[in-house]
């Protein structure tokens, strides 16, 4: 019996690896996502996949600890070995603080604090809701004060290694920028009301290596993507409904290539890689406009191709999630559509209710996204829609699940909790 178990789970884990490397399809092919750190929003490349299964609904005494955080935030945590990392803001003072946490306890190893200053944001937003990145040596984050965008780097003792201006920084409703490594680089998109731009950093110095002017008038939080062009090199895929959808050299920021005027409205969501091409959207007013299938140009030029658009039940801030040739696109308002990647069709779309803000992530065979009320919503990422549970954080949250390391980290306003895997939960 145990060995017809361990071949099922054998089974299991291959064909859940197969499916991981369609979903990073041509980007960043290294990695392994069952061994990966989880290291800015939304995971690997922002793919939002991972290879751990938990329970499709669970109660208080099920969780590995939970926490109590001071202050409010909607960023996500990222992790690094033991220690997770997440931030949270001053509503007085519009600072922002960063604290190392050990994923096994949850104890405070450190918190590190960043000057703020207080202004407008909108009702959804907070003074911390950009997710860290964090890589072997340092955690880096980015906060507003004084309609100006800061960066700075904490090593993984709590001690600051550099902290720059990067910028001028309007947000009607305020900021929420995610940044993300290019290995030894650091890329920060800051696409705002006035003058925008991205820019590239060393991580290490914080010096600016390269800055690539773009068009301000609209705000725009996407986070950027990793996508190997056919050429094998990487690019930086950047998107903002001023500027469209573009892809960056990491060596200088040059643009490779760019397709504008795609946009409907503000570009809130993520840019996203499935069937070989990269996804991005816009919407307003709690609805998506557009999902934009793109196959990007190559290094040595050409002109983008668009592939397919879609125009109905879609989301303005969740970012979908795929997992092979299968598209999910949970929208704000609680309507959750199943999608062939690879050209667009329907294959299912389902009611579930319920508002939200947190962007859909996979785990093993499973799909959870956070509600505005803290419920947590699992269905099965498949081709039939199959309701599999329903779980009360207790709390509000605008934020989206971290997998790190067989644990899934659920962040409200006010709390971080822990979730075991099924592999390493206390019970097995």
């Amino acid at each position: 019996m145990a060995s017809n178990v361990k071949n099922l789970m054998l089974t299991r884990c291959c064909t859940l690896a197969a499916l991981f490397a369609l979903v990073l399809g041509p980007s960043s092919s290294s990695q392994a996502l069952a061994d990966e750190n989880w290291t800015r929003f939304r995971g690997p490349n922002g793919s939002g996949v991972a290879a751990e299964s938990f329970s499709a609904e669970w109660a208080e005494d099920d969780f590995l600890w939970r926490v109590a955080l001071p202050g409010k935030g909607h960023g996500s945590p990222v992790g690094w070995g033991e220690l997770v990392f997440v931030t949270w803001g001053d509503a007085a003072t519009g600072g922002l603080t960063l604290a190392a946490i050990d994923a096994a306890t949850g104890e405070t190893k450190w918190t590190k604090s960043f000057e703020g200053s207080p202004h407008s944001i909108h009702a959804a937003n907070s003074y911390a809701s950009g997710t860290p990145t964090v890589d072997a040596e340092r955690v880096y984050v980015t906060w507003t004060a004084n309609d100006i965008l800061h960066a700075a780097a904490v090593d993984h003792r709590g001690e600051i290694v550099w902290q720059r201006e990067l910028g001028p920084a309007e947000y009607k409703h305020g900021a929420g920028n995610s940044p993300i490594l290019v290995d030894d680089l650091l890329v920060v998109a800051n696409d705002h009301m006035g003058e925008s731009f991205v820019v590239g950093l060393d991580a290490k110095s914080g010096d600016e290596r390269w800055r690539r002017p773009r068009q301000g008038g609209t705000e725009s939080y996407a986070t950027p993507l990793l996508f190997d062009s056919v050429d094998g090199q990487e690019q930086i895929v950047v998107c903002s409904s001023a500027e469209g959808i573009a892809g960056l050299s990491p060596a200088d920021g040059a643009v490779l290539w760019q397709s504008r005027n795609i946009y409907l409205a503000r570009c809130v969501n993520s840019p996203f890689i499935a069937a070989g091409m990269v996804f991005s959207g816009s919407g307003e007013g709690g609805n998506g406009k557009n999902l934009t299938a793109v196959r990007p140009a190559s290094d040595k030029g050409g002109e983008p191709t668009i592939a397919f658009e879609l125009k109905k039940s879609l989301a303005q801030v969740p970012t979908p999630v795929a997992v092979g040739d299968r598209l999910f696109v949970w929208s704000d308002r609680g309507v959750v559509t199943c999608y062939n990647a690879a050209d667009g069709e329907e294959i299912w779309t389902k009611r579930i209710g319920g508002n939200y803000y947190g962007s859909p992530v996979v785990a093993g065979d499973k799909l959870y996204c956070v509600a505005a009320d803290g419920e947590v919503v699992c269905i099965a990422a498949a081709d039939k829609y199959e309701l599999l549970g329903r779980s009360q954080l207790g709390q509000g949250s605008n934020a989206t699940p971290a997998i790190h390391q067989g644990k899934m980290f659920l962040r409200t306003e006010s709390s971080l909790a822990c979730l075991p895997s099924l592999e390493t939960s206390p019970a097995n």
